[in-house]
């Protein structure tokens, strides 16, 4: 599998990326390693290092499931970290159970980290 470094330059070769990959709990769209989030796509897998995030938080959308008029809205809980150049990563979780172990990892393994959603500036977008 190939890995591609989805922020600035990473320390980490090949090997490393590999080593810690295979260690990583998968939590969804997303598995937390030791050093980094990886983002498993078909044929390559994204490496987002963690000294590059700014900021971490869950996000929880309504998605309408079902059919016709008998549409429900069901929660879908989502992993946001933001990048320090501004840039921002989304990925869905298998529960809200597996979101708040991975901020609490996080806020673990990467203390410089912040938790926590914290809204824009005026005349911002959010991310």
């Amino acid at each position: 599998m190939k890995f591609k470094v989805e922020g600035e330059a990473f320390p980490l070769d090949e090997g490393q990326c590999r080593a810690d990959y295979a260690l990583a709990r998968g939590l969804g769209r997303v598995r937390l390693g030791q050093r980094a989030l990886y983002y498993p796509h078909v044929t390559w897998v994204g490496v987002l290092p963690l000294d590059q995030v700014e900021r971490v938080y869950l996000r929880i959308e309504d998605i309408p499931v079902g059919m016709g008029c008998r549409r429900v809205p069901m929660g879908q809980h989502y992993l946001m970290a933001v990048l320090r150049n501004g840039e921002s990563r989304k990925a869905a979780l298998n529960s809200r159970k597996d979101g708040d172990w991975a901020l609490e990892q996080i806020g673990r393994q990467a203390p410089e980290v912040k938790i926590g959603y914290e809204p824009p500036a005026p005349k911002e977008a959010a991310p």
